[in-house]
């Protein structure tokens, strides 16, 4: 890997789907800098002592600009994939066993527009969120049209609850997380203090409810448990009032040397993560003895 933008891809889509992997990186050619992203399959070991290579499924090609993010649709389906880059939104259609990627749709974001990444609603397989500018957009994948919109938002990264639907999680451009009801978008419903420095990015685990890692370049993980209040019964009329701000943090990993840009947690052991700083120390941890017993 040459590039932490490549490592970072490899980390998060190996750790959350066992059997496959992206890459995405700026290519050099004669022609200068052009971008693509790849589809890679991890063999099964079978006992072997030597490690199998990886084998190549497919590649993304057809960008014009850095491609910010690819992504999986959360639940497991591997037929489909979506790619941002700094100007497009594009829906693709995989097929492993002809190791193919075919374009289904594309949608342009605007020449004054500037995408940054997305996530996939994990309840709602036609539904994703796109960081654009200072904004946050909610598209349907079936149009290719944009339904919602959080402005003046000023985020670096988002993810959805697994568990939870309607949930969003969004790490602030400064130093906070906003945790919004995707049904009533004037106001988070809960805002947590976030890091010391710029929070970088957020990731909610795959099988327990309201619990978030959140990273930043003050050199720590943050892990927390977080819920709504009243449980489902949010109402218009308990989003007018301020956010609440609560602190319900568990624990902070501050065993790093640099920023930390990157959060994946394990799909097979949903309480192990891995994470990436700077310097491309990858470190994976336990989350097990600071969760609050049943």
């Amino acid at each position: 890997m040459r590039s932490g933008t490549s490592l970072l891809a490899l980390l998060i889509s190996a750790f959350s789907l066992p059997s496959f992997l992206l890459s995405f990186s700026p290519l050099w050619g004669c022609e200068g800098e052009s971008y693509g992203a790849a589809v890679w399959q991890i063999p099964e070991l079978y006992g072997q002592l030597n490690s199998p290579q990886l084998e190549r499924i497919a590649s993304l090609d057809g960008h014009d600009s850095k491609i910010r993010s690819v992504l999986w649709w959360p639940t497991g389906r591997h037929d489909k994939l979506i790619s941002i880059d700094e100007q497009n939104l594009l829906l693709w259609s995989l097929d492993t066993s002809k190791k193919t990627a075919q374009v289904q749709t594309k949608e342009s974001a605007g020449m004054l527009h500037y995408l940054s990444g997305g996530a996939w609603d994990p309840h709602d397989v036609n539904a994703v969120a796109i960081t654009c500018d200072s904004s946050i957009q909610f598209w349907d994948l079936r149009s290719m049209t944009k339904t919602n919109s959080i402005e003046h938002a000023h985020v670096r990264n988002l993810d959805y609850d697994m568990k939870k639907k309607y949930t969003l999680v969004t790490a602030d451009d400064e130093s906070g997380i906003h945790i919004w009801d995707t049904r009533m978008l004037n106001f988070p419903f809960l805002e947590l203090p976030g890091h010391a420095h710029w929070t970088w990015t957020v990731k909610c685990n795959p099988e327990i409810e309201g619990l978030i890692l959140s990273a930043g370049t003050d050199s720590a993980v943050n892990l927390w448990l977080a819920s709504p209040p009243n449980g489902d019964h949010l109402t218009s009329e308990s989003l007018e009032s301020p956010t609440r701000q609560v602190d319900p943090l568990l624990n902070s990993y501050t065993d790093y040397e640099d920023s930390v840009y990157g959060l994946a947690w394990s799909s097979r052991q949903p309480w192990i993560f891995a994470s990436l700083s700077y310097d491309g120390r990858v470190v994976v941890e336990s989350v097990k003895s600071h969760l609050p017993r049943k």
